[in-house]
């Protein structure tokens, strides 16, 4: 059964600041409270007090140690949750720069919507592009720009030790904002093709995970945790798209030319596309698509945990989102990491700074998920329990379900524990095997391979 040993707030303390939203905080006690608070603000509160609502007492001894709140928490407690000072909300879920590479262009200096006005020609031509996910394109509007210092107008890698290029024609995005609505209706309406596609290597624990997933976000009967799950899908699929190369697939090939660069290239037969246009790509992505369904993501979750902590019945949302967020940022670590190698980096990350922040914001999403088992471990329950499955306010399907996580996970035990060992960041499940670890502490990412 759920067993709390993480601690409930104390109600006193919950009654110092429950109804008070909107009024003056009333006058420090003592200077010591005054001194206390500042140090608070400058070092956060953790997530046990953040989720109650308490104040956050730091040890002035040792300020980055365990907060008072917690030691006392933790007295004769076998379990005990870390005392991190972690926000949700501050979690990085994407591999986004702060600007596209200026390797294609230092036109923008941050992802900032803002189209291009300097154009060669007033004509507006319309291409399909496809990322080769199923039988799937999508069609945009571009034009022929006038090039600018700093545009690339061809695309480099090395493959097998020899540099490679190919030259493109300078076509961009006519209409960034247009794009941005064609991007996210496509991103929505071909979700089941990027799961069939994302998931086609035949492992049956993340396969039934994603459709465990998809299903819970139209037959979950809290309405909340439909939200976060149907937002999380919109999130997992936008962030699929933008870690995948796109290619030319239509007759209107913009004046370019297909090459052969040998039979292991990707780039065979591809009519590739123009650096400056992936540059716009990227911002239309992060700006329109990826930043603001992340941050509707993190409220919904948050929301939902702090909820969990009184109420069992978001449990499996939580999980579902925190599982799918854990492997996008597996995936996308992995991509980063051929990256490297496609552009004969010889550093583990192509952009080992973004990876780092990515590596971060998994932390902090495991740190949330497992103060919010609060000790317990449904991971390693029985769930054919009825009382088990009345207590966490599940269906019979949604029963086996976890009946069936149980048991794969006994099955990859082995596997999870040389991931993590050896610090394969790369592996689909090097996060997620986090989410089962009976005694779960932070990880640092090393950046060598």
């Amino acid at each position: 059964m759920f067993v709390d040993v993480s601690v409930d707030a104390n109600p006193k303390e919950c009654d110092k600041t429950a109804g008070t939203k909107g009024k003056r905080r009333g006058p420090f006690q003592s200077a010591e409270q005054r001194e206390l608070t500042a140090l608070t603000r400058k070092m956060g509160a953790c997530i046990r007090c953040s989720i109650h609502r308490i104040r956050c007492e730091l040890d002035e001894q040792n300020p980055t140690g365990c907060c008072r709140a917690c030691r006392q928490a933790i007295q004769g407690r076998p379990l005990w949750i870390p005392c991190l000072r972690y926000k949700i909300t501050d979690s990085e879920l994407l591999d986004n720069a702060e600007r596209p590479r200026p390797t294609w262009t230092s036109r923008w200096k941050r992802m900032e919507m803002i189209d291009i006005t300097n154009w060669a020609s007033d004509e507006i031509k319309t291409i399909k592009v496809t990322q080769g996910v199923g039988n799937t394109w999508y069609a945009l509007k571009v034009r022929q720009f006038v090039p600018v210092e700093g545009d690339a107008l061809a695309r480099r890698w090395v493959a097998d030790g020899q540099k490679q290029e190919f030259m493109c024609t300078p076509y961009a995005v006519a209409d960034m904002r247009e794009a941005g609505r064609v991007l996210s209706a496509f991103s929505e309406s071909t979700l089941k093709d990027a799961l069939k596609f994302w998931l086609a290597n035949g492992d049956t624990l993340l396969a039934k995970t994603y459709l465990m997933a998809y299903r819970y976000s139209f037959t979950a009967e809290n309405e909340d945790d439909r939200l976060l799950l149907k937002s999380t899908m919109r999130l997992w699929g936008a962030s699929r798209m933008m870690s995948r190369s796109a290619w030319i697939c239509g007759e209107e090939t913009l004046g370019m030319t297909t090459r052969d660069y040998g039979p292991n290239s990707p780039s065979t037969n591809r009519i590739l596309m123009p650096p400056v246009f992936s540059a716009q790509m990227e911002i239309i992505f992060v700006a329109m698509i990826l930043e603001p369904t992340k941050k509707e993501v993190l409220s919904r979750l948050k929301a939902l945990i702090q909820d969990n902590t009184r109420n069992r019945r978001s449990w499996l949302a939580i999980y579902l989102c925190v599982f799918l967020l854990l492997h996008s940022c597996a995936l996308l670590t992995a991509r980063d990491n051929e990256r490297a190698r496609l552009q004969g980096v010889s550093e583990r990350f192509y952009r080992p700074r973004v990876i780092e922040e990515l590596h971060n914001g998994a932390k902090i999403l495991l740190a949330y998920f497992h103060f919010c088992n609060r000790g317990s471990y449904p991971l390693y329950m029985d769930w054919t329990s009825e009382d088990q499955m009345f207590l966490a306010g599940l269906k019979k399907e949604q029963a086996e379900f976890l009946q069936f996580t149980v048991q794969e996970y006994k099955k990859k035990a082995p596997h999870f524990e040389r991931i993590l060992e050896n610090n394969v960041y790369e592996d689909p499940y090097y996060f997620i095997a986090q989410m089962y670890e009976r005694d779960w502490k932070p990880r640092h990412t090393k950046h060598t391979l």
